[in-house]
């Protein structure tokens, strides 16, 4: 689940640095200055490195599965278990999400973010130097929070929909977690339902598709032959990544119009863009639980240490790589211009600069807000020791 994690923020960096310098190569518009490369790409099968929409979904359905998961194992352990978690997820997320907003109040008192070059797209031409401290300190205690406030950082906008998903599965669980069998249909159920509703609610969805898939019992399926679990899990695999690079107008996809078209008589808002894409990152993460890839090894090597830091570092790299793109992008485009010299210089001082400062972000901020949230909920629902004798 970690490795997962770190891969789709390492897919959401390249998402972005890749349209402050060829915005085509996500939307497929061609003109005059049009890279014939990124429309190549574009209209490529082989999109879903940088497709970060995708890699959000994948993000929120993670989420799904690993709350979901704590509350099965431990849950029955502790009958205040799920009020504990639901009560510290909002520092556990809000203390990292308020240390950035002051990260970009601060760049803005310093004057570090240069001016965005001129035609990149108005979603990274960021932060608004008009901003003042009143402003950050709302959006650090809780506009950011609860309302997705972008304006000292364009990534928060998903904070408060992960906010929001985390209380489904909590408030969902608490009341059918002793029912596996009817919170099961009722996830699934509620999921498609949700799918077939515009963005704002569709993307919802992931979670409650992520807590069934934390009720499955995948034991039965590794116990196939060796290759045909194998052979299993990398079609799943390949067919979720061909989904999250799912674009409409892609050559690539086109084919799925005809299926899109009769969808839309069951479900006229359905959104192609969160269903194609939500189905690609089910598709791997089943591949990872039926465990045909990567779990027959006795010893954790270095490729599986590697995606589990990244896996630990990706919240921070989330976070802090708008500010990196935001400095060190610009200034390399600004300087050198629009070219492919210039992207992969920009691409190795965005990712270099972004882990480094994640790496610290990480120890003293995100890890010490995960023990504050803790504590913050144990003692909210602390028992105090009655002597039994002198109970009421």
């Amino acid at each position: 689940m970690d490795g997962l994690r770190g891969l789709a923020a390492i897919s959401v960096i390249f998402s972005h640095v890749l349209l402050l310098y060829y915005s085509e190569i996500h939307y497929g518009l061609a003109d005059s200055n049009a890279s014939t490369l990124a429309l190549s790409i574009f209209n490529s099968p082989f999109t879903f490195f940088y497709r970060g929409g995708s890699a959000v979904l994948l993000f929120f359905l993670l989420s799904g599965y690993v709350l979901c998961s704590a509350c099965i194992k431990k849950a029955p352990l502790d009958d205040t278990y799920v009020y504990v978690a639901a009560s510290k997820r909002y520092l556990r997320l809000g203390l990292p999400v308020g240390a950035a907003v002051c990260i970009g109040y601060l760049g803005i008192i310093f004057n570090v973010f240069p001016s965005a070059p001129e035609g990149v797209s108005a979603f990274l031409d960021f932060p608004d130097t008009s901003l003042g401290f009143t402003q950050m300190l709302k959006s650090a205690l809780y506009k950011s929070m609860l309302f997705g406030d972008g304006n000292f950082n364009y990534v928060l906008w998903t904070i408060s929909i992960e906010l929001y998903g985390s209380f489904l599965i909590f408030g969902l669980y608490a009341l059918l977690g002793e029912y596996r069998n009817s919170l099961i249909t009722i996830c699934i159920g509620l999921g498609c339902y949700l799918l077939s509703l515009p963005k704002s609610f569709s993307i919802y969805s992931l979670f409650f598709f992520g807590a069934a898939l934390a009720h499955i019992n995948f034991s039965s399926v590794r116990k196939l032959p060796r290759w045909h679990l194998a052979l299993l899990s990398i079609s799943l695999l390949v067919l979720g990544c061909y989904l999250i690079g799912f674009y409409e107008t892609s050559s690539s996809y086109r084919w799925l119009g005809a299926l899109t078209d009769l969808l839309h008589t069951f479900a006229q808002d359905a959104d192609p863009s969160i269903i194609y894409p939500a189905i690609g990152s089910l598709c791997i993460l089943i591949a990872v639980l039926t465990g045909g890839i990567g779990r027959h090894s006795p010893q954790p090597g270095a490729g599986t240490k590697l995606l589990a830091w990244l896996g630990k570092l990706s919240f921070s790299v989330y976070l802090l790589h708008p500010f990196i793109l935001a400095i060190a992008g610009n200034y390399i485009f600004l300087e050198m211009g629009k070219n492919l010299y210039s992207l992969l210089i920009s691409l190795v001082a965005v990712f270099s600069g972004t882990y480094f400062f994640a790496y610290f972000f990480h120890k003293h901020i995100d890890k010490p807000s995960m023990k504050i949230a803790d504590r913050f909920g144990k003692r909210l629902f602390l028992r105090p020791n009655v002597d039994s004798g002198h109970s009421r």
